[in-house]
């Protein structure tokens, strides 16, 4: 599937894709003052976790007292795209009482998978992504699942109107950790990552984000690599996306990033999910309801090129999120954003700096040549 333009969804419906299956630091509050004065940052981020703590036990005694006396009870347990199908379960369901926990600090909360187990069993239904933190009882998901009998909630990746998108500094034996962070958290610029180790600076770099390099780095040609994945995390589920990829796709780009879809995309899932489990809920248009709180993870744009080859809008403006460290959401130019991700990676040593794709462009002498032919040097 090549075309240029059109409707990338009726192409996936005509090409038939093979079916085969494809830390945070803790921190550390020291007793003396020149301490905290050299590192005040450190500091309001801590005070900045203990207040996101208080208010989601505030929340979560909030959503209990409101749900007492309501069914189903039903439990979600997942990462940020669980939290969206908690969410969106809770509108398609006024009568539930519908708990989400976040699977990234379920063991602060839950130390053992057999404490986890006991609040399951409070709830009717439970539904969990794939990622459960390391438990002190050595507990695991096929323990959960085994307990509770559990739906799985299938993970939506997605790369092919992100196909810069790289993570950076990943380590494999702490699945949980995203590695160094950027300007847009834990998604990195391949092409700006390049122009850093190669030393070809800011305008050079900048001069790496075009149309006829996205072709020679196969940037146009993700599209079916990632309709197939996806109906491998699909089959994981046992969650068939076939015919969900065909309505988003038909919406535009159902992508915040790689990893992060918008909100119509946790609302179908939430729907699947529910007539998975033989829970009956109430058809609405849950896009006059629904908040999309996933562009809490930012939003990466479609690049102009890329956005003319599926026939979707583009830009170059990359919206990044409110933290205390980085300071309130803004917009940033692609000029701006790569600055910042020089500056973030001037502050490591470049052996720190791994990522496979684009260690593959540098040892290939032909790619690399061709990089730094196009960035002027």
């Amino acid at each position: 599937m090549r075309a240029r333009t059109g409707d990338p969804g009726r192409a996936l419906a005509l090409h038939a894709l093979p079916r085969r299956s494809l830390d945070r630091r803790p921190a550390v509050i020291a007793g003396r003052r020149a301490s905290c004065q050299k590192r005040p940052m450190l500091m309001m981020d801590v005070l900045s976790d203990v207040r996101r703590s208080l208010l989601s036990r505030g929340s979560e005694r909030r959503a209990r007292r409101a749900g007492l006396g309501r069914t189903p009870r039903i439990l979600v347990i997942g990462t940020c795209q669980g939290s969206a199908v908690a969410q969106a379960m809770s509108l398609l369901l006024p009568d539930a009482a519908v708990t989400g926990l976040s699977a990234f600090t379920l063991n602060r909360r839950f130390p053992r998978l057999a404490d986890l187990l006991a609040e399951a069993r409070r709830h009717d239904f439970v539904f969990t992504n794939h990622y459960l933190p390391p438990f002190r009882d050595g507990g695991d998901l096929l323990g959960l699942l085994a307990e509770t009998r559990a739906v799985l909630i299938p993970s939506v990746v997605f790369a092919a109107f992100h196909p810069d998108q790289v993570r950076v500094g990943m380590d494999e034996r702490r699945p949980a950790y995203g590695g160094l962070l950027s300007p847009m958290g834990h998604a990195h610029s391949a092409l700006a990552l390049f122009g850093h180790l190669e030393g070809v600076g800011l305008d050079g770099t900048l001069g790496l984000y075009d149309g006829r390099i996205y072709g020679e780095l196969g940037y146009y040609d993700q599209w079916n690599a990632s309709a197939e994945g996806l109906r491998v995390l699909g089959a994981q589920a046992g969650y068939d996306f076939d015919a969900d990829l065909i309505r988003w796709s038909r919406r535009g780009c159902f992508m915040h990033s790689d990893n992060h879809p918008k909100m119509y995309v946790a609302a179908d899932l939430a729907r699947g999910l529910l007539d998975k489990a033989g829970i009956p809920y109430v058809p609405c248009d849950l896009d006059s309801y629904l908040a999309d709180t996933l562009i809490a993870g930012g939003t990466w744009p479609v690049y102009p090129d890329i956005a003319r080859h599926y026939g979707v809008p583009g830009n170059t403006l990359f919206f990044k999120v409110e933290t205390p460290r980085s300071g309130p959401a803004r917009t940033m130019t692609l000029r701006a954003f790569v600055e910042a991700s020089f500056a973030r990676y001037r502050t490591v040593p470049d052996e720190a700096l791994t990522c496979a794709r684009v260690a593959a462009w540098r040892a290939d002498p032909a790619i690399r040549g061709m990089l730094r032919a196009a960035a002027g040097r």
